[in-house]
């Protein structure tokens, strides 16, 4: 694979061995010591309003990114989601939703990409303007994710505030940001899950209080309006996870307003006006916006590009697709590679299936939880089941897990709408194991704790999990720096070595706007078509590149000035 995420036995080892550690000193510290550890007084103010501890996560989410600059960076797009993504905020930079096919798109085809009706982002358009906000007012699309990461770690901790003490939320959210807002790639990309996780803490938060009996009717309208929102941001960031996600919570709804109702203890037009409101305001815009990219409003541009491309179904009771015709090897090599990377003929025989979920499991396990936090996790699940207050989140984790288990192939940020619910069950079992009061179980809370910080601060172990490498060199940026110092504008067709190339390695992805780009990605089909872009992209200079993955090679090309 060209995304290697750490091994997870060396993750088991050296979290074992920090837990143990920190609980040792944290047993001599507590038993000998410092048995009954007072809290400083500017914790006091801040938990003195849950504003004020929200706004603290958000605020040390930030700060300890930036603090981080200096050794992490700004991180580069390198996987093909990734710039699927930047292609559609570029688009939305350039104030439209789609862009028209180029001429000769054939040579521009590139993965998780629409090239016709229109040009466009198959991916939900969420993350899209979160990215085109950073490039429009910071000039850097990853701004978009550095806030909307912090404020998924504020919005974690809002949510916890609505189960938990506010010590306990506060404890919450902060874990969430050494663990998602510093070195995971979440925060250190432009995919994975921040957008869908932040729709599922606010769902989650403002449902279970929406019927909370001291609302007046303002504050439960905002808290509706609220709801609706981060509805509609799970249907447009993981709509299918997110459908999975929300199902318990709008069961939820219905049942708690139909009594609410009945007793006449709030009233309709501040609880189900707004919801209604916005929701089909949003699925207005949102059957517009495929309107205009696929040319059907009821046609998902990623379902359009699962027909396109993709052979393999997207659900265990679905058939074999028929064989697709590809215009490039490339793409046939890269489903292919996919295929065998997901396991998907051994779903078709129950041992098989079975190994297939419990890998996926415990991939899913080690990123979101990690060895450190299982214990708790697992405490605060069982404790959650016991509380009619903690079901709802119940609900919606086993619902989620349904969901995915349904999937033929799923990835770690797939079951993001349900991150908030791994830190309420995480919170909830160090804090049942605090309220017993002994200095063992209140160490080990301790203990782990700092094993979360520490082991997420080091970029090659414990949580960072949570982060990945990529493996092979970055062709596309030493061609792009070679071509940066040439007058005018550029086209790089390129060709790979099919037997060494691993496809999701990819050269060819551009912006929206191809008349200002300076470099143009195409693929080379020989001589013969590649001299069909001659005419259109006349102004351009011609250039080859070959690449292995491991040696690249840049040439000029003299295509246009000898038919």
């Amino acid at each position: 694979m060209n995304y290697v995420p750490i091994n997870g036995l060396r993750m088991l080892a050296v979290e074992s061995g920090i837990l143990f550690a920190a609980f040792v000193i944290a047993y001599i510290s507590l038993r000998f010591l410092h048995p009954e550890p007072d809290g400083p007084r500017w914790l006091a103010w801040v938990l003195g309003s849950n504003l004020r501890s929200v706004l603290l996560v958000i605020a040390v989410a930030l700060i300890g990114r930036a603090l981080l600059l200096p050794a992490v960076g700004i991180p580069s797009p390198r996987i093909n989601d990734e710039y699927s993504y930047l292609l559609m905020a570029d688009t939305f930079s350039h104030h439209r939703l789609t862009n028209p096919t180029p001429p000769a798109w054939q040579h521009f085809e590139t993965f998780h990409v629409n090239m016709t009706p229109t040009y466009h982002s198959k991916y939900p358009v969420a993350q899209g303007p979160a990215l085109a906000f950073g490039q429009v007012v910071f000039h850097q699309s990853w701004i978009g994710i550095y806030l909307t990461t912090a404020l998924l770690c504020g919005a974690i901790c809002w949510c916890l505030q609505a189960f938990l003490p506010p010590g306990w939320a506060l404890l919450g959210g902060l874990l969430a940001v050494v663990r998602i807002a510093l070195l995971s790639y979440w925060m250190n990309s432009y995919w994975g899950g921040s957008m869908a996780a932040l729709g599922g803490a606010l769902a989650l938060g403002a449902v279970v209080r929406l019927f909370q009996p001291e609302l007046t009717n303002r504050r439960r309208s905002a808290v509706a309006c609220v709801f609706a929102i981060a509805l509609l941001i799970l249907a447009t960031s993981r709509p299918y996870e997110g459908l999975a996600f929300s199902i318990p919570l709008l069961v939820y709804f219905g049942y708690k307003l139909t009594r609410a109702w009945v007793r006449r203890e709030i009233k309709l037009r501040s609880t189900v006006l707004p919801v209604v409101v916005i929701g089909t305001a949003g699925l207005a815009l949102m059957g517009y916006y495929n309107q205009r990219t696929t040319g059907n409003p009821l046609l998902l541009p990623h379902i359009l590009n699962e027909r396109t491309y993709s052979p393999l179904p997207l659900f265990l009771w679905q058939r074999a697709k028929p064989a697709l015709t590809f215009h490039d090897p490339v793409f046939e090599k890269f489903f292919r590679v996919t295929e065998e990377g997901y396991g998907y003929e051994k779903t078709k025989s129950i041992s098989g299936l079975i190994g297939v979920e419990s890998s996926r499991f415990l991939s899913d396990w080690f990123f979101y939880v990690g060895p450190a936090l299982s214990f708790p996790v697992l405490l605060g699940f069982l404790a959650s089941v016991r509380q009619p207050r903690m079901r709802i989140a119940v609900s919606a984790a086993l619902a989620m897990a349904l969901a995915l288990a349904l999937c033929i192939y799923t990835m770690a940020h797939y079951a993001a709408p349900a991150t908030v619910v791994v830190y309420l069950f995480a919170v909830e079992g160090l804090r049942y194991l605090w309220q017993q009061r002994d200095a063992g179980e209140r160490a080990f809370v301790l203990a782990v704790c700092l094993t979360v910080v520490v082991s997420s601060l080091t970029r090659q172990t414990g949580s960072t999990a949570m982060n990945a490498v990529f493996t092979f060199r970055d062709a596309r940026k030493w061609v792009a720096r070679q071509l940066d110092t040439q007058p005018g504008k550029q086209l790089v067709l390129v060709s790979y070595d099919l037997q060494r190339h691993y496809p999701g390695n990819e050269l060819v992805h551009n912006g929206a706007d191809f008349n200002s780009e300076k470099i143009l990605w195409a693929r080379s089909k020989g001589r013969d078509n590649d001299r069909e872009l001659c005419q259109t992209y006349s102004d351009r200079t011609f250039w080859s590149v070959n690449t292995d993955d491991v040696n690249v090679s840049l040439t000029p090309l003299d295509l246009c000035k000898h038919p």
